[in-house]
């Protein structure tokens, strides 16, 4: 298993590793979490093991993305992955993207609990000064832990996207580093090992 740094008061987040290909498969292509993950086919095999030995080679200022591997805390379970991607050196930002896989594992609070371990990282480690993602606006469980993170809502592209036969609107949401550093100044730390 991949090295934990960082951890949530739920969660703790690791590397990802090219183990981690069998656990990501067994929900990924679960049609109630990918209609939210912006494509509702199905991933093949080789196509996500291509993926993952890409992102677990990626540097944040090289290739612009960092990917974790999301863990419950107590139990060791792997929950999902999340990311920062189009990270832009120049003009501190970056895209903020999450998934936890199996859908009994949704609305306990670990969606939440992982978005503020990465605005942490994103924030204090990397020195980001602004962090944004989309959403889904039908996405509820999703917006409301990213509102408790502390992203705002900033606008919205009118049927953006279709899914399940429907054109939804995207929201688009953000978090300033001056907004997070209310809540954790510089020099604090988030969750207990």
């Amino acid at each position: 298993m991949g090295i934990v740094m960082y951890y949530g008061d739920k969660v703790h987040l690791r590397s990802l590793e090219m183990d981690d290909l069998d656990i990501i498969l067994k929900y990924w292509n679960n049609v109630e979490i990918r209609r939210y993950l912006g494509s509702l086919l199905p991933m093949s095999r080789s196509a996500e093991k291509e993926w993952l030995e890409r992102v677990t080679k990626s540097d944040p200022w090289r290739d612009g993305e960092i990917v974790f591997a999301i863990e419950n805390k107590e139990t060791r379970e792997f929950l999902g992955t999340a990311s920062l991607f189009d990270i832009s050196k120049q003009n501190r930002h970056a895209e903020f993207g999450i998934a936890i896989h199996n859908p009994e594992n949704l609305g306990k609070g670990y969606g939440t609990d992982t978005t503020m371990v990465i605005l942490w990282i994103g924030f204090h480690v990397l020195g980001l000064n602004n962090i944004y993602l989309y959403a889904l606006s039908n996405n509820n469980r999703a917006i409301r832990a990213y509102e408790k993170a502390g992203f705002k809502k900033i606008g919205a592209f009118r049927k953006m996207m279709f899914s399940l036969g429907n054109f939804e609107d995207l929201l688009a949401m953000d978090i300033l580093q001056e907004e997070f550093f209310e809540r954790f100044p510089p020099g604090s730390t988030i969750g207990k090992s």
